[in-house]
Protein backbone atom coordinates (compact mmCIF):
# COMPACT_ATOMS: atom_id res chain seq x y z
CA UNK A 1 0.00 0.00 0.00
CA UNK A 2 1.97 3.25 -1.17
CA UNK A 3 0.83 5.70 1.87
CA UNK A 4 2.30 8.78 -0.63
CA UNK A 5 5.32 9.01 2.60
CA UNK A 6 2.78 9.87 5.40
CA UNK A 7 3.99 7.47 7.97
CA UNK A 8 7.76 8.31 7.12
CA UNK A 9 6.40 12.02 7.51
CA UNK A 10 4.83 11.13 10.59
CA UNK A 11 7.65 9.99 12.06
CA UNK A 12 9.72 12.86 11.03
CA UNK A 13 7.60 15.41 12.91
CA UNK A 14 7.18 13.27 16.14
CA UNK A 15 10.71 13.38 16.76
CA UNK A 16 11.17 16.73 15.98
CA UNK A 17 7.84 17.69 18.45
CA UNK A 18 10.21 15.52 21.10
CA UNK A 19 13.37 16.92 20.60
CA UNK A 20 11.74 20.58 21.04
CA UNK A 21 10.56 19.44 24.41
CA UNK A 22 6.58 18.75 23.40
CA UNK A 23 4.63 16.42 25.26
CA UNK A 24 4.29 13.40 23.37
CA UNK A 25 0.44 14.16 23.68
CA UNK A 26 -0.04 17.64 23.09
CA UNK A 27 -2.33 19.42 25.80
CA UNK A 28 -5.98 20.67 24.46
CA UNK A 29 -4.50 24.94 25.14
CA UNK A 30 -0.89 24.17 23.21
CA UNK A 31 0.37 26.81 21.07
CA UNK A 32 1.71 25.06 18.50
CA UNK A 33 0.53 22.92 16.27
CA UNK A 34 2.71 20.89 13.58
CA UNK A 35 1.81 20.31 9.54
CA UNK A 36 3.51 18.80 6.49
CA UNK A 37 3.03 19.80 3.02
CA UNK A 38 3.90 18.57 -0.64
CA UNK A 39 5.33 21.02 -3.10
CA UNK A 40 4.50 24.20 -1.30
CA UNK A 41 2.91 27.06 -2.72
CA UNK A 42 1.62 30.57 -1.88
CA UNK A 43 -2.18 29.24 -1.63
CA UNK A 44 -1.29 26.01 0.55
CA UNK A 45 0.85 28.54 2.69
CA UNK A 46 -1.71 31.04 2.85
CA UNK A 47 -4.68 28.59 4.18
CA UNK A 48 -2.70 27.05 6.70
CA UNK A 49 -1.59 30.72 7.91
CA UNK A 50 -5.21 31.63 7.82
CA UNK A 51 -6.05 28.49 9.85
CA UNK A 52 -2.83 29.02 12.31
CA UNK A 53 -4.74 32.84 12.95
CA UNK A 54 -8.26 30.84 13.37
CA UNK A 55 -7.11 28.45 15.57
CA UNK A 56 -5.27 30.36 17.73
CA UNK A 57 -1.95 28.11 16.84
CA UNK A 58 1.31 29.12 15.45
CA UNK A 59 2.22 26.19 13.28
CA UNK A 60 5.17 24.34 12.41
CA UNK A 61 5.90 23.20 8.58
CA UNK A 62 7.49 20.81 7.00
CA UNK A 63 7.55 21.39 3.20
CA UNK A 64 8.59 18.39 1.06
CA UNK A 65 9.48 19.30 -2.43
CA UNK A 66 7.12 16.11 -4.36
CA UNK A 67 5.42 13.65 -3.04
CA UNK A 68 8.50 11.18 -3.53
CA UNK A 69 10.62 13.29 -1.38
CA UNK A 70 11.64 11.56 2.03
CA UNK A 71 13.25 14.78 3.18
CA UNK A 72 12.26 18.36 4.14
CA UNK A 73 13.29 21.01 1.80
CA UNK A 74 12.27 23.39 4.07
CA UNK A 75 10.53 24.17 7.46
CA UNK A 76 8.28 27.15 7.85
CA UNK A 77 7.28 29.09 11.07
CA UNK A 78 3.14 30.14 10.84
CA UNK A 79 3.70 33.06 13.58
CA UNK A 80 0.75 35.09 14.82
CA UNK A 81 1.26 39.16 14.83
CA UNK A 82 -0.79 41.69 15.51
CA UNK A 83 -1.82 41.98 12.30
CA UNK A 84 -2.09 38.54 10.95
CA UNK A 85 1.08 35.55 10.63
CA UNK A 86 4.30 35.91 9.08
CA UNK A 87 6.16 32.78 7.16
CA UNK A 88 9.31 32.55 8.92
CA UNK A 89 12.07 29.30 7.40
CA UNK A 90 13.61 28.09 9.83
CA UNK A 91 15.70 25.39 11.71
CA UNK A 92 16.84 23.85 15.02
CA UNK A 93 19.06 24.65 16.52
CA UNK A 94 21.29 23.17 20.31
CA UNK A 95 21.24 25.81 22.91
CA UNK A 96 22.22 23.05 25.74
CA UNK A 97 22.34 19.32 25.84
CA UNK A 98 19.96 19.26 29.03
CA UNK A 99 17.28 21.70 27.39
CA UNK A 100 15.06 21.21 24.41
CA UNK A 101 15.91 22.32 21.03
CA UNK A 102 15.10 26.05 19.46
CA UNK A 103 13.94 27.32 16.82
CA UNK A 104 15.93 29.93 14.59
CA UNK A 105 15.46 31.57 11.14
CA UNK A 106 17.45 30.82 8.44
CA UNK A 107 18.54 34.76 8.16
CA UNK A 108 19.60 34.16 12.07
CA UNK A 109 17.75 37.16 13.42
CA UNK A 110 15.25 35.40 15.44
CA UNK A 111 15.13 32.65 17.83
CA UNK A 112 12.46 30.75 19.32
CA UNK A 113 11.30 27.90 22.00
CA UNK A 114 8.51 26.60 23.90
CA UNK A 115 7.70 27.45 27.38
CA UNK A 116 6.28 25.87 30.03
CA UNK A 117 2.78 25.60 28.22
CA UNK A 118 4.17 24.69 25.38
CA UNK A 119 3.68 28.27 23.61
CA UNK A 120 5.55 30.00 21.37
CA UNK A 121 8.77 32.72 23.02
CA UNK A 122 11.09 34.48 20.92
CA UNK A 123 14.28 34.57 23.13
CA UNK A 124 17.81 35.70 22.02
CA UNK A 125 20.33 34.51 19.38
CA UNK A 126 23.16 32.45 19.99
CA UNK A 127 26.11 34.14 18.88
CA UNK A 128 27.40 33.98 15.61
CA UNK A 129 30.70 31.61 16.42
CA UNK A 130 28.52 29.26 17.82
CA UNK A 131 26.05 28.71 15.74
CA UNK A 132 27.62 26.17 13.35
CA UNK A 133 28.17 24.03 15.93
CA UNK A 134 25.06 24.20 17.53
CA UNK A 135 23.05 23.56 14.06
CA UNK A 136 24.91 20.96 13.90
CA UNK A 137 24.58 19.23 17.50
CA UNK A 138 20.92 20.21 16.78
CA UNK A 139 20.37 17.79 13.64
CA UNK A 140 22.31 14.94 15.55
CA UNK A 141 20.10 14.94 18.10
CA UNK A 142 17.52 15.52 15.99
CA UNK A 143 18.47 12.33 13.64
CA UNK A 144 18.83 10.07 16.48
CA UNK A 145 14.94 10.92 17.85
CA UNK A 146 14.22 10.25 14.41
CA UNK A 147 15.97 6.87 14.67
CA UNK A 148 13.71 6.32 17.64
CA UNK A 149 10.98 5.99 15.62
CA UNK A 150 10.90 3.28 13.77
CA UNK A 151 8.16 1.21 13.17
CA UNK A 152 5.96 3.67 15.81
CA UNK A 153 3.02 4.48 14.25
CA UNK A 154 0.96 4.22 17.31
CA UNK A 155 1.84 7.22 19.21
CA UNK A 156 1.17 9.63 16.40
CA UNK A 157 -0.82 12.39 17.78
CA UNK A 158 -4.12 13.49 15.98
CA UNK A 159 -3.97 16.96 16.02
CA UNK A 160 -1.14 16.75 13.72
CA UNK A 161 -2.21 18.04 10.22
CA UNK A 162 -1.06 17.02 6.85
CA UNK A 163 -2.17 18.91 3.95
CA UNK A 164 -1.99 16.02 1.20
CA UNK A 165 -3.24 18.32 -1.96
CA UNK A 166 -4.37 20.91 -0.32
CA UNK A 167 -6.24 22.57 2.74
CA UNK A 168 -9.78 21.04 1.65
CA UNK A 169 -8.00 17.79 1.39
CA UNK A 170 -6.50 17.22 4.98
CA UNK A 171 -5.86 13.78 6.93
CA UNK A 172 -5.53 14.37 10.34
Amino acid sequence: MDDRGVQHRKRRMMALRKELGFPKEAPITTGLAFAAVDEPNDAILCAIAQKAIADRQDTLIHCYSSIASTDPLLTVLVLRTANGAELLPVEIVQRSTAKPLQLITTDRTRCFRLDSRWLLQETRVPSAAKLPKAIAAAQARYDAALADTLGDHAAWDPQVVIFQTGPDSMAA
